[in-house]
């Protein structure tokens, strides 16, 4: 008898925090941002080679944590190795995701040392609860030290903290990548809509219209066509020794974009004087695109990696509002200035 009752309490405990999340989903109000907008603000941070950036977060404990900046990214997070590195063991909280998976987190306000710097955006698809009760402050989970964080430490070992797309959610940005400066506050209106340079962006919508998920889909062209890609700041190659030698660098990761298959496949057949590094991102092939067309204006050249167009058509359409063909990052938009709100849902591109 006592067992019976043991299993009724944990169905009934796992049907509650299930319908919670159901109901986090379409709800209104998720998040109410209590921080300053009104004015645009220079972020301090740190370019790598142009491509892509680092925001620079001072601490309360007088540090300064290199962060990231990956729209096309999952959530952000506070690496495990930056928990030990910095000694930020007293600020560890837990929690309970999905209602049996224990979360190390750490509350935004608790790290950083900044009211300029925003937190990033609580995403409606990770709650976590103490232990129904959902932790509706910003805040950054600390994931065990496995393979995936190991790889990002491997190849960007300065890296501190993963600002993925919900860091960027809710907000509007410049994204200066030629006089290498990130701006935040700098909204985009209907009123910019038709000028030179802007387009529509979109975003997985609930029930409500509400974006679910920071991943922007937007267009490109290449010799006419026009392409739907992931808006995507961290897109990064991650080198192998091949590619090391073919692009004549040192570097384990440069910024790059991404293209599915078939898209690549029909590029080489069509056009076999577009230079070709095979294998050089990690296992996958590389291709350099003479000219890209972003927002009307012709930038180039922009490398390429090759990936199966599974990853966009059944991977990535669970967090996007279209099944796109490839990301566009730092490989264009090194070329460009990019001002993007979330908000007004429009991005403009500047020379």
């Amino acid at each position: 008898m006592g067992i019976l009752i043991i299993v009724l309490l944990l169905v009934g405990y796992f049907l509650r925090v299930r319908t919670l999340d159901q109901h986090a989903m379409e709800m209104k109000g998720f998040y109410q941002p209590d921080y300053d907008t009104s004015k645009a603000t220079l972020l301090p941070s740190m370019f790598i080679n142009g491509e892509r950036f680092y925001i620079k977060m001072p601490t309360s404990a007088g540090d300064t944590l290199l962060a990231f900046g990956d729209s096309g990214g999952g959530i952000s997070m506070l690496l495990p190795e930056t928990v030990e590195k910095k000694h930020l063991q007293s600020k560890l909280k837990t929690g309970i995701f999905k209602g049996i998976m224990p979360v190390k987190y750490i509350l935004f306000k608790d790290l950083v040392n900044n009211t300029n710097i925003p937190p990033p955006f609580p995403l409606r698809i990770y709650n976590i609860r103490r232990p129904f009760a959902r932790v509706a402050k910003p805040f950054l989970p600390v994931p065990p030290a496995n393979g995936e964080t190991k790889q990002l430490t491997e190849f960007m070992p300065e890296m501190d903290i993963f600002l993925g797309q919900n860091f960027f959610m809710g907000k509007a940005w410049t994204i200066d990548y030629i006089h290498q400066q990130i701006w935040v506050n700098t909204p985009l209106t209907t009123n910019d809509i038709g000028k030179p340079g802007v387009q529509k962006i979109g975003f997985k919508e609930n029930g409500n219209h509400d974006n679910v998920f920071g991943h922007p889909s937007m267009v490109i062209e290449v010799n006419g066509e026009l392409i739907d890609v992931l808006f995507d700041t961290g897109a990064s190659l991650l080198l192998s020794d091949n590619g090391k030698k073919q692009l004549n660098t040192a570097a384990k990761t440069i910024g790059g974009s991404f293209i599915a298959a078939s898209i690549f496949d029909k590029w080489r057949k069509e056009h076999p004087e577009w230079k070709y590094y095979k294998e050089a991102d990690k296992k996958s092939d590389v291709i350099e695109v003479p000219i890209v067309k972003i927002g009307g204006i012709e930038v180039g050249p922009v490398l390429f990696s090759k990936r199966p167009d599974e990853d966009w058509s059944k991977g990535m359409i669970k967090t996007m509002d279209k099944i796109v063909k490839g990301a566009i990052g730092g490989s264009a938009f090194k070329y460009l200035k990019v001002t993007i709100d979330y908000n007004s849902e429009l991005i403009k591109f500047e020379q």
